[in-house]
C-alpha cells in the first residue's frame, strides 16, 4: 500500500513531501474547549503545574493567556498585566530571575511593516490567579528592516531567537531559507529599541506556490537524556527537529523531520512535553490538539 505522502505526491498534491515520515505515536489528544481561545498561535507546557499548557490569541484580541489540560479542557484565563496585544504570534518558556518566565512574542507582521515588535516577559503564572505580575517589555527592531515572524524561542542564557515565516528573495531573486535573528541576553536591561541581528538561517525554504514550509512556531527542549537540547520548528506541513546548543539555544545539525497530522494545514503551536513528545495545536475555535514524537 502506498504511504499517504507518496499517494498525495502521485496525485499532484504539492503539499506532500514524498517519503516524509509521520509523527510516531501520533494521537489526537482532544480539542480546545474554551471558545474564547479562537486563534491559538502558540503553545507552551507549564513547569509549575504538570499537565497544564498555555496558549494565546493573536491580533485583535485581549492581552490574556489561556490554560488548558492535555485534552484541551479549559482551566483558566489569565490577563497579562501592563501588556498590549498587537499581534501575539508566539509564546515560549525560559529562565528569568524569578525562576521560569513566559515570553510572549508580539511579533506578528504579515506585511513586514512594523518599525518595532515587542516581547513581553512575565513570571510563569498559575491557573489560580486572575492576572499575572506586571509584564516587562523588550522593544525589538530587526537589522535590515521589518520581518514577518511567528516563531520565537528563548535560550538558557535568556537571549531571544526569531525565525522568519514567509518567502523572501535574495538579490538574485532566489528564495531564501528562513532567517534567524537574535537579541542577546543583555538587551533585557535596555530602555530603548534593541536590534535583533541576523546570525544564521534554517534549512527550511518557505515557498511561494504553497504555504506548507512557512514557519509558524518553535520550541526549545529542556536537557535531554544525552545532555543535549533539541529545537523543534513547526511549519504548516512539517515538524523539523535540530540539535541545539545547550547554553545559547543556537540550532545545529538536523536530527529529523516529520509530517504534521494528515489533513491539518493550520498548525500554529508547538511545545515539547516533559516525556520528550511534542504537542501540536491548530488555530481556530475547537481546533485539534495532537501528541507525537519526531523522530
Amino acid at each position: 500500500m502506498l504511504s499517504l505522502a507518496l499517494l498525495m505526491a502521485c496525485t499532484g498534491d504539492r503539499w506532500a513531501v514524498p517519503g516524509e515520515p509521520p509523527l510516531r505515536e501520533l494521537a489526537r489528544a482532544g480539542a480546545f474547549g474554551d471558545r474564547r481561545l479562537k486563534e491559538a498561535s502558540g503553545a507552551v507546557a507549564s513547569t509549575s503545574e504538570p499537565g497544564i499548557l498555555w496558549s494565546q490569541n493573536d491580533s485583535g484580541n485581549d492581552p490574556a493567556l489561556f490554560a488548558y489540560d492535555s485534552a484541551g479542557s479549559p482551566r483558566a484565563m489569565v490577563r497579562v498585566r501592563d501588556a498590549e496585544n498587537t499581534d501575539w504570534e508566539a509564546i515560549a518558556l525560559g529562565p528569568c530571575a524569578s525562576g521560569f518566565c513566559l515570553y510572549i512574542g508580539d511579533v506578528g507582521d504579515n506585511y513586514a511593516v512594523r518599525r518595532e515588535v515587542h516581547v513581553w516577559r512575565i513570571p510563569e503564572p498559575v491557573t489560580a490567579v486572575a492576572a499575572t505580575a506586571s509584564a516587562t517589555l523588550l522593544r525589538v527592531a530587526y537589522v535590515g528592516g521589518a520581518r514577518d515572524v511567528e516563531a520565537l524561542w528563548v535560550a538558557p542564557d535568556t537571549s531571544v531567537w526569531f525565525a522568519t515565516k514567509r518567502p523572501q528573495r535574495d538579490a538574485n531573486g532566489r528564495l531564501r531559507p528562513s532567517q534567524l535573528y537574535r537579541v542577546p541576553a543583555a538587551a533585557w536591561g535596555a530602555r530603548t529599541i534593541v536590534t535583533a541581528e541576523l546570525v544564521d538561517s534554517l534549512p527550511i525554504v518557505p515557498g511561494t506556490s504553497v504555504s506548507r514550509d512557512w514557519v509558524t512556531d518553535a520550541s526549545l527542549s529542556s536537557i535531554m537524556p544525552d545532555g543535549r537540547r533539541r529545537l523543534a520548528v513547526l511549519t504548516y506541513g512539517s515538524v523539523y527537529v535540530f540539535d541545539a546548543d545547550p547554553v545559547t539555544g543556537r540550532p545545529g545539525a538536523p536530527v529529523a523531520h516529520c509530517a504534521v497530522p494528515p489533513g491539518e494545514r493550520n498548525a500554529e503551536g508547538l511545545s515539547w512535553l516533559p516525556d520528550g513528545r511534542l504537542m501540536i495545536v491548530n488555530e481556530g475555535r475547537s481546533a485539534s490538539i495532537y501528541r507525537g514524537r519526531c523522530p
